[in-house]
């Protein structure tokens, strides 16, 4: 049994968290771009739900700097081929999914490979190119479904139904209405609404087992192009307590 997730935030926390995000950045000199991820991230796990219980993303600003850090200095010593090959977008992906919590307490995790993921990128700028940027649309949702099919949770992976059709009619909406109001459509936060709220409510998540504690964080590994390739160690980090599922139902240790 799957069920979707749906995306509940609204344009006010779109625009506040952009404009905050986007002062702080420019004040600091782009020092606050990976606290400002990180927030992000918090915002839209948080405005969105699964079986009517927020998510939660328990990933900091100072977690993601170290993963900018190692994923700059891999691209410089691979002269931008870990960032090319994928191996980059990967590790975000992995380090994102595991910091998402479900109200159940498990998290996601992301098994796609760095080169797949190269791959699906490049079906996406080339047929685009190809076709005068028709096939954007349909390459899109074929990008989101490769990321959503390799995220898995209790191994199991979830599913993504959004189609090309769909999203070329999301992209023109927001296209018409930004235009209609001088832009304000898209400055104030609606029209990422829209996007957002497509991309989440077209991804179902299969039913977890339930869990009163979040499961531990396993840190992405650190070697050389480690987007596709498993760590020989990994570090397990505490993260603190989760929701419970409900309270007036037993616990599976219970049964």
């Amino acid at each position: 049994m799957h069920i979707n997730l749906e995306f509940r935030g609204r344009w006010v926390d779109i625009f506040l968290n952009l404009l905050l995000i986007g002062i702080l950045s420019t004040i600091t000199l782009g020092l606050y771009a990976p606290w400002g991820y990180a927030r992000w991230k918090r915002m839209v796990a948080t405005n969105t739900y699964f079986d009517n219980r927020p998510l939660q993303f328990d990933g900091t600003g100072g977690q993601a700097f170290v993963e900018f850090l190692i994923i700059g200095a891999l691209s410089l010593i691979t002269l931008g081929l870990y960032a090319i090959l994928g191996f980059a977008g990967v590790r975000m992906l992995r380090w994102e999914n595991a910091h998402t919590i479900l109200p159940t307490g498990q998290r996601l995790d992301y098994r796609g490979g760095g080169i797949d993921l190269f791959f699906e990128n490049f079906v996406l700028i080339f047929f685009s190119t190809l076709t005068l940027g028709i096939y954007f649309f349909w390459g899109y949702a074929r990008l989101r479904r490769h990321i959503i099919t390799n995220t898995a949770l209790d191994g199991e992976p979830l599913h993504f139904t959004g189609t090309g059709v769909q999203y070329l009619v999301v992209v023109l909406l927001n296209a018409v209405l930004t235009t209609i109001t001088l832009g304000f459509y898209a400055i104030l936060g609606f029209a990422a609404v829209r996007q957002l709220r497509w991309d989440i409510d077209s991804t179902f998540v299969p039913m977890p087992q339930r869990s009163s504690t979040p499961m531990p964080v396993i840190s992405p590994p650190l070697s050389a192009l480690s987007g596709g390739i498993p760590d020989m160690e990994q570090r397990v980090r505490p993260t603190p307590l989760g929701q419970m599922y409900s309270a007036a139902e037993p616990s599976d240790d219970d049964r």
